[in-house]
């Protein structure tokens, strides 16, 4: 019986909400019609499929904001001399990159069990899949090399593989096998992940999050039986360029810190500075360095039980909510795109200085925060 073959396409694009979607596009390419935007800068992926009675294939590619402006087009019409204006992509199936997954999962197949295949640069690495519910996480485990008769799997000596992201994106392809029906998954990225060309990357992280890249797209997440996979810290060692004061963005925020059982702990500023060299690696968005600074008084009765770090994650998430609801999150993407690429200038630099004056203070505990608009006195806390 001859292979049944379907195709479909979709759209990762923004609406008025600002959560970005996959809406099918599928009409689209069929039909070889532009597919309409509300902005250009609102498409952020897309994603060709192709199925068949073996495999299930993805290609998708994402979009930073200049690489969306280039590729949406600005058209005007005239209409009973009425000009309308709209913002139009031009959609095309991937097929070659779709029939060349196909491929290689097929050939894959004698190898594939339930671990995941990652391809980078040609080389094939294996890595385990631990499953936790819907939950994955991936740990390199070995390399497979093709020979004559097959693939040779050989071991790895260090804990990751590092390579130097490439200035036009990285591609991967990454094979696995769904636990729910009897196909074989073929996915390939190609874009750009959380961290700047020239800086160096490990194959489990690039491949944890070009897979939470498309975990929005309810086909994948379904066969995959995966609703996010853990993605690594970043590898040690990556030197980032010490950028001068004028450079940083650094501010602090009012607070007071209590214990669960609502002693007053501390009072006083917060110190935060605003990552320019990376990230969120989870999110995409700023990503915030919180520290206890030296504008911080703690109550002396709690000193020995309760220290700066307890709080340091809720504050991080709080301040950052902030941040974002300051800047606004079109800016946000923007900026962060600009953060990715190496491409943050003196004008980002001022909004984001701007955005971070005259932040509300906060009143804290170590599992929780809320925003005080009015700001806590100086002073060591009472007892």
């Amino acid at each position: 019986m001859p292979a049944q073959t379907k195709e479909e396409f979709y759209v990762r694009r923004l609406f008025d909400d600002d959560v970005p979607v996959f809406v099918d596009a599928t009409k689209y390419v069929r039909q070889d019609l532009p597919y309409p935007l509300s902005a250009k800068k609102a498409l952020k992926a897309t994603c060709g499929v192709r199925t068949d009675n073996e495999v299930l294939a993805f290609s998708l590619r994402n979009y930073t904001g200049k690489q969306a402006e280039r590729e949406v087009e600005h058209v005007e019409s005239t209409v009973g001399g009425r000009v309308t204006a709209q913002n139009q992509l031009r959609l095309r199936m991937p097929r070659r990159t779709l029939h060349g997954l196909n491929e290689t999962a097929r050939a894959l197949a004698v190898v594939l069990g339930d671990e995941v295949i990652t391809e980078l640069d040609g080389d094939l690495y294996v890595l385990t899949l631990t499953r936790a519910g819907n939950e994955g996480t991936l740990a390199l485990a070995g390399k497979l090399t093709r020979s004559e008769g097959g693939f040779v799997r050989s071991e790895v000596s260090d804990a990751d593989t590092e390579f130097e992201l490439p200035v036009a994106g990285v591609r991967l392809r990454i094979f696995l096998r769904s636990p729910v029906r009897d196909r074989i998954i073929a996915y390939g990225f190609s874009g750009y992940l959380t961290r700047k060309p020239g800086e160096m990357e490990t194959v489990t992280r690039a491949t944890a999050l070009a897979v939470n890249s498309i975990l929005g797209l309810a086909t994948f997440r379904m066969l995959s039986q995966l609703d996010h996979v853990d993605v690594p810290a970043v590898p040690r060692g990556n030197a980032v360029r010490q950028r001068k004061p004028a450079e940083q963005v650094t501010f602090t925020v009012p607070a007071l810190l209590f214990t669960d059982d609502g002693t007053p702990a501390a009072r006083g500023r917060v110190a935060a500075e605003i990552d320019l060299d990376q990230v969120d690696p989870v999110t995409g968005g700023l990503q915030l360095h919180v520290t206890a600074g030296d504008q911080l008084e703690w109550n002396p009765a709690v000193t020995d039980t309760m220290k700066f770090e307890v709080y340091e994650r809720v504050l991080t998430e709080t301040i950052g909510a902030m941040l974002h609801s300051a800047v606004g999150i079109d800016t946000v993407r923007d900026l962060a795109y600009d953060i990715m690429l190496g491409d943050l200038g003196a004008e980002g630099i001022a909004r984001l200085r701007a955005a971070t004056t005259d932040l509300p203070g906060l009143a804290a505990k170590p599992n929780q925060a809320e925003v005080r608009s009015a700001q806590p006195a100086t002073g060591v806390p009472a007892a």
